[in-house]
């Protein structure tokens, strides 16, 4: 009798043992074999941004949608039928594909055989009424996921940025910028100025060539040219858009607009599951502590940076909450 019992409560406990393993082995096996989401990029940019950072940002979005986000590398001089394979190679079937701008005929191509899958392209830093992939995907956008990176929102936080930098210096911002966002990217920065109360002077080139000396700088934006700025060791504040890995930048650098595919993939995603065909997706904005910038500064600066996460389902109502805690920061 007493041996029967004790075979009972061993039983009990293997049935539990077995329904625990199961229930961490199921959600497991289901991740795994669930329809992927394929990030496209050569080997070079691979390189240039940082395996442990793609791991990394790859992981956090996989977690986030409970399927697996995987990177197709492939040569820097990789054709079109080279890009289908690949592809191929990493998944037959996958729940969709981000093809960044440079890859728009390859999307096409992909598209073209896979009519059933979601095809994103990333166009990265151009205005809304920039059409850079028109041609490529044969003036067919309807069959395409297509978004931007939105100017508007990360020149503003640039702007305001700069205005944090500054604080009672009344000094001058130096900004590089590529020629085709100037317009926008000058208004955004204009704009945010304007909200601090800080109408600084703001000199604009759109290549370094064009440098001349400035006395009384109090911060550098870089987006997309004058890199070689960063040469000059002045230890003047810098702001930049880059996809450099941040630990690879000098340690003037404050503020990182990264905007790569690995950043915006789960956005993208996210907003092509919702039906969204266009639309435009912030940088991330990756802080750092820059040289002799105090705690505080760098508070307010990371406190401009999560008003910049919020939730953007809503923007016409949190727009004006935006411009008050901006205010309020910046005067704090």
């Amino acid at each position: 009798m007493k041996n029967a019992v004790t075979m009972k409560k061993k039983i009990i406990k293997l049935a539990i043992l077995v329904s625990l393993a199961l229930a961490f082995a199921i959600p497991f096996v289901v991740f795994m074999v669930r329809a992927p989401v394929l990030i496209v990029s050569d080997q070079s940019f691979i390189m240039f941004y940082g395996t442990p950072r793609i791991r990394r940002q790859s992981i956090q979005s996989s977690l986030s949608f409970f399927r697996q986000f995987k990177t197709v590398a492939i040569a820097d001089d990789a054709g079109d039928d080279i890009l289908q394979y690949a592809i191929a190679e990493v998944s037959q079937r996958p729940y969709c594909v981000l093809f960044p701008l440079r890859y728009a005929r390859g999307a096409r191509i992909y598209r073209e055989q896979n009519p059933q899958i979601p095809v994103i392209l990333l166009e990265g830093r151009f205005t809304e009424t920039a059409n850079r992939i028109s041609a490529a995907i044969n003036n067919n956008p309807d069959d395409y996921f297509i978004y931007k990176t939105d100017i508007e929102s990360d020149f503003h936080i640039m702007g305001l940025t700069a205005a944090i930098l500054d604080g009672e210096k009344n000094g001058r911002i130096l900004v590089y910028l590529e020629s085709h966002i100037q317009a926008k990217a000058r208004e955004s920065i204009s704009r945010a100025l304007n909200e601090a109360e800080k109408p600084l002077r703001t000199t604009y080139y759109t290549s370094y060539s064009q440098t001349q000396r400035i006395s009384n700088l109090s911060s550098v934006i870089l987006a997309g040219v004058g890199a070689e700025y960063f040469d000059r060791n002045a230890g003047i504040p810098i702001i930049c858009q880059t996809w450099v890995d941040p630990a690879l930048l000098p340690v003037e650098v404050v503020l990182v607009f990264d905007d790569s595919p690995w950043n915006q993939a789960a956005e993208a995603v996210r907003m092509a599951a919702a039906g969204i065909k266009t639309g435009v997706i912030p940088s991330n904005c990756v802080i750092l502590p820059g040289k002799d910038i105090d705690n505080e500064t760098l508070q307010k600066i990371k406190n401009l940076c999560k008003i910049k996460k919020m939730k953007r389902r809503d923007l016409t109502n949190i727009e004006q909450t935006n411009i008050i805690k901006s205010k309020e920061l910046l005067r704090s």
